[in-house]
């Protein structure tokens, strides 16, 4: 494959919606398989009684015990940790506020402190009843808090629910995996050619790059990813940092008459979606490549760094 500047047709007609990760797909359904085996406990049956004594004890007793709750109701950890630190800034969890308690650190908690245990099983129980709770938080939030009536459901309904809940989790190491493709080419450049690569930010550009080779501090190929399944307001500041970065680099070559190249990797549906934008990472940029164009980083590599970074 050789280096050279593919068409909007040529991006439009190669991106991959989807992508596909069959151990991206184990680890979550493992996480999922987890869950509804604790779920299973008789504790949160789809016939046990549900009270904050029980409820304390299985969320004490069970490392994700908490979790299965928190996704059995549909609250989110981010919203969870706001409520946890609404009640410390209320006084009703004692020690102050002087900052936002991890949930690790909630989670010890929980196994260590018997009253916090049962304050917060109190709180997923019952707290749509709290009536100081409802001053201070939306009726949206309050009433998931309310595992006492919604109580257990069959196993299938779980497993939707539970790869419901972990969707950010989802998307977020999807596209942790797909930067790996881009890392294991790079990794393959390098043991072929002897040419490195760094991440972090570049004195080139005012914003972190994802890969900057031979290295940050004299980069003459520099990549920045994105990969969007799914529209999100994210996709805007990522946008605008590879125009910003492109224009640097494109300044920079003029002045002091170099040829260093800036690589967008684009992918997704969720760019598809946004056709007007991803025409201008295709038009405004040295090289496009998505993961189909993946290949066309080696001769890249070969065009731009100089003959000094390389082994052979």
């Amino acid at each position: 494959m050789e280096a050279r500047k593919i068409s909007f047709s040529e991006a439009w007609e190669t991106a991959t919606v989807f992508f596909i990760d069959e151990a991206l797909e184990q680890e979550i359904e493992a996480e999922v398989e987890a869950l509804l085996d604790t779920a299973s406990n008789h504790r949160v049956s789809e016939t046990a009684e549900i009270t904050p004594e029980s409820i304390a004890a299985f969320i004490a007793q069970k490392s994700n015990g908490l979790d299965v709750v928190l996704k059995d109701i549909g609250l989110s950890e981010e919203k969870f940790k706001r409520t946890i630190s609404l009640l410390r800034r209320l006084g009703r969890i004692p020690g102050g506020f002087d900052g936002e308690w991890s949930i690790m650190k909630i989670k010890s908690r929980i196994a260590t402190e018997p009253d916090f245990a049962r304050q917060v099983a109190e709180l997923l129980v019952d707290g749509r009843r709290d009536e100081e709770l409802a001053r201070y938080i939306p009726a949206y939030y309050l009433d998931m808090l309310n595992y006492r009536e919604i109580k257990g459901s069959s196993q299938a309904a779980r497993r939707i629910r539970y790869k419901r809940a972990l969707i950010g989790t989802y998307g977020a190491r999807k596209g942790h995996a797909v930067e790996a493709r881009i890392q294991a080419k790079l990794d393959d450049i390098q043991a072929k050619h002897g040419v490195g690569y760094e991440k972090g930010r570049s004195r080139f550009i005012e914003t972190d790059t994802d890969f900057a080779i031979p290295s940050l501090d004299d980069p003459w190929v520099i990549v920045m990813s994105s990969f969007q399944e799914t529209t999100s307001s994210g996709q805007t500041t990522k946008a605008r940092d590879m125009l910003s970065a492109y224009e640097r680099i494109r300044h920079h070559n003029l002045r002091y008459g170099e040829k260093r190249a800036f690589v967008n990797f684009v992918d997704g549906g969720g760019w598809l979606a946004r056709k007007r934008d991803l025409e201008r990472l295709v038009s405004e940029c040295h090289y496009f490549i998505n993961l189909h164009y993946l290949d066309m980083l080696e001769p890249i590599v070969l065009e731009h760094v100089p003959r000094r970074y390389f082994s052979d």
